[in-house]
Protein backbone atom coordinates (compact mmCIF):
# COMPACT_ATOMS: atom_id res chain seq x y z
CA UNK A 1 0.00 0.00 0.00
CA UNK A 2 1.97 3.07 -1.19
CA UNK A 3 1.76 6.57 -0.80
CA UNK A 4 1.28 7.64 -4.47
CA UNK A 5 -2.10 6.76 -5.78
CA UNK A 6 -0.25 6.42 -9.27
CA UNK A 7 0.47 2.89 -10.12
CA UNK A 8 4.10 2.01 -10.64
CA UNK A 9 3.86 1.91 -14.34
CA UNK A 10 2.02 5.06 -14.95
CA UNK A 11 4.41 6.61 -12.64
CA UNK A 12 7.62 5.53 -14.46
CA UNK A 13 6.01 6.49 -17.96
CA UNK A 14 5.34 9.88 -16.79
CA UNK A 15 8.86 10.40 -14.73
CA UNK A 16 10.29 9.17 -18.65
CA UNK A 17 8.12 11.62 -20.10
CA UNK A 18 9.14 14.87 -18.08
CA UNK A 19 13.20 13.85 -18.79
CA UNK A 20 12.06 13.71 -22.22
CA UNK A 21 10.30 16.90 -22.18
CA UNK A 22 13.94 18.41 -20.08
CA UNK A 23 16.06 16.69 -22.64
CA UNK A 24 14.00 18.45 -25.56
CA UNK A 25 13.83 21.59 -23.61
CA UNK A 26 17.64 21.84 -22.86
CA UNK A 27 18.66 20.25 -26.34
CA UNK A 28 16.53 23.55 -27.65
CA UNK A 29 18.19 26.22 -25.56
CA UNK A 30 22.11 24.76 -26.19
CA UNK A 31 21.42 24.81 -30.02
CA UNK A 32 20.60 28.70 -30.40
CA UNK A 33 23.58 29.17 -28.14
CA UNK A 34 26.00 27.24 -30.43
CA UNK A 35 24.43 29.11 -33.35
CA UNK A 36 27.30 31.25 -34.85
CA UNK A 37 25.51 34.81 -34.22
CA UNK A 38 26.64 38.15 -36.45
CA UNK A 39 25.88 41.65 -36.79
CA UNK A 40 24.70 43.01 -39.70
CA UNK A 41 22.38 45.89 -40.82
CA UNK A 42 18.50 45.80 -42.65
CA UNK A 43 19.40 47.17 -45.97
CA UNK A 44 15.99 46.33 -47.84
CA UNK A 45 12.56 45.73 -46.73
CA UNK A 46 9.91 44.88 -49.05
CA UNK A 47 7.37 42.39 -50.35
CA UNK A 48 7.35 39.30 -52.39
CA UNK A 49 4.73 36.66 -53.61
CA UNK A 50 5.45 32.97 -53.63
CA UNK A 51 3.12 29.94 -53.76
CA UNK A 52 4.83 28.11 -51.54
CA UNK A 53 4.04 29.86 -47.91
CA UNK A 54 0.36 29.49 -46.88
CA UNK A 55 -2.56 32.27 -46.41
CA UNK A 56 -4.15 31.16 -43.22
CA UNK A 57 -7.26 33.92 -43.92
CA UNK A 58 -7.42 33.03 -47.85
CA UNK A 59 -7.37 29.16 -46.43
CA UNK A 60 -10.29 29.48 -43.96
CA UNK A 61 -13.26 30.61 -47.39
CA UNK A 62 -15.71 27.58 -48.33
CA UNK A 63 -14.43 25.58 -51.21
CA UNK A 64 -14.60 27.48 -54.23
CA UNK A 65 -13.37 30.86 -53.08
CA UNK A 66 -9.84 29.41 -51.78
CA UNK A 67 -8.09 28.53 -54.89
CA UNK A 68 -4.03 28.51 -54.69
CA UNK A 69 -2.86 32.06 -55.28
CA UNK A 70 0.31 33.88 -54.78
CA UNK A 71 0.57 34.52 -50.66
CA UNK A 72 2.57 37.63 -50.01
CA UNK A 73 5.42 37.64 -47.74
CA UNK A 74 7.91 40.32 -46.16
CA UNK A 75 11.54 40.04 -47.71
CA UNK A 76 14.70 41.50 -46.48
CA UNK A 77 18.49 42.41 -47.01
CA UNK A 78 20.68 41.71 -44.53
CA UNK A 79 24.25 42.82 -45.11
CA UNK A 80 27.56 42.28 -43.34
CA UNK A 81 31.26 43.84 -44.12
CA UNK A 82 31.71 41.23 -46.57
CA UNK A 83 27.98 39.37 -47.31
CA UNK A 84 25.13 40.05 -48.34
CA UNK A 85 21.47 38.36 -47.27
CA UNK A 86 18.67 38.43 -49.11
CA UNK A 87 15.97 36.70 -46.70
CA UNK A 88 12.36 35.61 -46.67
CA UNK A 89 9.59 35.21 -44.23
CA UNK A 90 8.05 32.09 -43.84
CA UNK A 91 4.51 33.23 -43.54
CA UNK A 92 1.49 35.53 -44.96
CA UNK A 93 2.28 39.08 -43.88
CA UNK A 94 -0.80 39.69 -42.14
CA UNK A 95 0.00 36.69 -39.87
CA UNK A 96 3.72 37.85 -39.37
CA UNK A 97 4.47 39.99 -36.39
CA UNK A 98 8.16 40.41 -37.33
CA UNK A 99 7.37 42.52 -40.37
CA UNK A 100 6.89 45.37 -37.45
CA UNK A 101 9.89 45.32 -35.63
CA UNK A 102 12.47 45.20 -38.51
CA UNK A 103 13.14 48.35 -40.58
CA UNK A 104 15.94 49.47 -43.11
CA UNK A 105 18.88 50.64 -41.27
CA UNK A 106 18.02 48.57 -38.27
CA UNK A 107 21.41 46.82 -36.66
CA UNK A 108 20.67 43.12 -36.56
CA UNK A 109 21.86 40.09 -34.64
CA UNK A 110 21.44 37.03 -36.63
CA UNK A 111 22.67 33.64 -37.71
CA UNK A 112 23.20 31.27 -40.71
CA UNK A 113 22.61 27.92 -40.87
CA UNK A 114 22.27 26.28 -44.49
CA UNK A 115 19.11 27.57 -45.28
CA UNK A 116 17.60 28.89 -42.45
CA UNK A 117 18.46 32.45 -41.10
CA UNK A 118 17.66 33.34 -37.51
CA UNK A 119 17.42 36.86 -36.49
CA UNK A 120 17.38 37.87 -32.54
CA UNK A 121 15.43 40.63 -31.70
CA UNK A 122 13.92 41.94 -27.97
CA UNK A 123 10.60 40.79 -28.87
CA UNK A 124 12.42 36.98 -29.71
CA UNK A 125 13.67 35.07 -32.17
CA UNK A 126 12.46 34.50 -35.34
CA UNK A 127 13.22 31.83 -38.79
CA UNK A 128 13.27 32.82 -41.70
CA UNK A 129 14.91 31.49 -45.38
CA UNK A 130 17.43 32.29 -46.84
CA UNK A 131 16.70 33.00 -50.97
CA UNK A 132 20.14 34.37 -51.75
CA UNK A 133 23.73 34.64 -49.94
CA UNK A 134 26.38 36.29 -52.07
CA UNK A 135 29.71 38.08 -51.57
CA UNK A 136 28.86 41.83 -50.98
CA UNK A 137 30.08 43.96 -53.93
CA UNK A 138 32.47 46.39 -54.01
CA UNK A 139 31.68 49.80 -54.83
Amino acid sequence: MGLCPVSGEAFMKTAYAVVALFTVISVGAHAAADRPWQSGTCIQVGVGRTPFVGDPVHERMPPGFNKPEMTEVATYVIETDDRRYYLQAAVAIRSDGFVRYLTIGDSVRFAVEKKTAYIKLEQGEYRLLVVKNEPKKSR
